[in-house]
């Protein structure tokens, strides 16, 4: 008698995200990478993380996008929300932006020292 295993979908992502029952696990048609987006994403087109080319999110068999219709109300919850993490994400970026720009200055400093004590030797 043959043993038949059932795949089993991994509860964690490649980038460490907990996977849900609910999130769709589909692989890009261009590179291969396996994607995973919450089910509110069915339809949508995203770009791919890995190679950046668009991909069309697979609609789970069924499934209707009429599932997916919320309320206004949500609607606009959801769009303050995103807006304040996207607020938060450019503030994060410019404090980046601004560390890179001290390490390179740092980086530079050390490598003027370097060459003059290698040209004193």
């Amino acid at each position: 008698m043959a043993e038949e295993k059932d795949e089993v979908l991994e509860t964690q992502s490649a980038d460490g995200a907990e996977i849900r029952d609910t999130d769709i696990v589909f692989d890009c048609p261009h590179c291969s990478k396996t994607l995973v987006i919450d089910y509110r994403g069915a339809g949508l087109q995203i770009s791919c993380s890995e190679c950046g080319k668009d991909v069309l999110v697979p609609i789970p068999d069924g499934m209707e996008l009429t599932d997916l219709d919320m309320d206004p109300g949500e609607i606009l919850k959801q769009l303050f929300a995103t807006r304040r993490n996207y607020q938060k994400a450019e503030t994060r970026v410019q404090g980046l932006k601004a560390r890179l720009v001290s390490l390179q200055e740092t980086l530079a400093v050390m490598q003027q020292v370097i060459a003059e004590g290698l040209a004193d030797e």
